[in-house]
């Protein structure tokens, strides 16, 4: 299945191609925004300001503006990939300088970045495609959030401080179902609530409970696209009442929590006579 999703602020396609079509698709070219490309199958290579990348299942590429790039198929083989293009100004500021300074190649081993894009696909056959603008810069977010916490290990060559975090970053993957409060992190890791919290954002660029909180949401919505009840799985994913996680899904989401069309929305939020 091929699709494109084009906002005011962001492009996002599942592509796939073979054979014939090849010349035409893959002619050198650039872009006057950013691209991340999610590589899932196929046997080319992809060549990026003339160094030539032989790319892997689960590799994740970042593209700046204005770098010439184009890919050499070596077989017939299905060529399939996510690309999210997005402008500058979809990233925090703090991300971006760090973003900013190297392309690179990065080969993803986290399975919850790995299933966003697979998610992705579930939303547009649920919802087609309504609100996948809101999820898609959420989910840019987390993608380069972890994207910089690696550029940042292989600048620092074994910093301390970016071990410590992988480990916290670790931990909070690991630990979504539960509702993971700082002050929990911070007593298992016997860090100061002010230290962790300061660490952690520059590591990643983005505050600790907003990476907590879109994570677990991004988990619940990836559930509801599968069929699951909002009722039944707010808990799954750390919430411990539902109106919490209502609410936050609708500021990270932009829209109520559905299953095929239908709100379910928390008794308390519901006006009676």
């Amino acid at each position: 299945m091929t699709y494109n999703l084009i906002y005011p602020n962001l492009n996002f396609a599942h592509k796939k191609e073979k054979g014939p079509h090849y010349e035409e698709v893959f002619e050198e070219h650039f872009h006057l925004i950013y691209e991340l490309l999610f590589f899932v199958s196929g046997n080319v290579d992809l060549v990026l300001e003339n160094k030539i990348y032989h790319l892997k299942p689960n590799d994740l590429v970042f593209i700046k503006p204005g770098q010439h790039h184009y890919v050499i198929p070596l077989n017939e083989e299905t060529y399939e990939r996510y690309v999210i293009k997005f402008p500058e100004y979809v990233i925090p500021n703090e991300l971006l300088e760090i973003i900013k300074k190297k392309p690179t190649l990065t080969s993803i081993n986290d399975k919850t970045i790995i299933n966003l894009f697979a998610s992705l696909d579930d939303h547009y056959a649920s919802y087609q495609g309504q609100h996948l603008d809101l999820i898609l810069e959420n989910v840019l977010k987390v993608i380069l959030s972890y994207y910089s916490s690696l550029e940042e290990n292989e600048k620092n060559n074994g910093n301390v401080y970016n071990q410590k975090m992988n480990k916290v970053i670790d931990y909070i993957n690991e630990n979504l179902a539960e509702p993971l409060m700082i002050e929990d992190i911070c007593k298992h890791f016997h860090y100061s609530k002010s230290y962790i919290a300061k660490e952690f954002k520059a590591s990643l660029g983005v505050p600790i409970k907003q990476y907590i909180i879109t994570k677990k949401i991004l988990l619940a919505e990836s559930l509801i696209s599968k069929g699951s009840k909002p009722t039944e799985i707010y808990n799954n994913c750390g919430f411990e009442d539902y109106s919490t996680f209502y609410r936050n899904y609708i500021k990270i989401v932009g829209k109520a929590p559905s299953l095929g069309g239908a709100l379910t929305i928390p008794s308390s939020d519901v006006e009676t006579n």
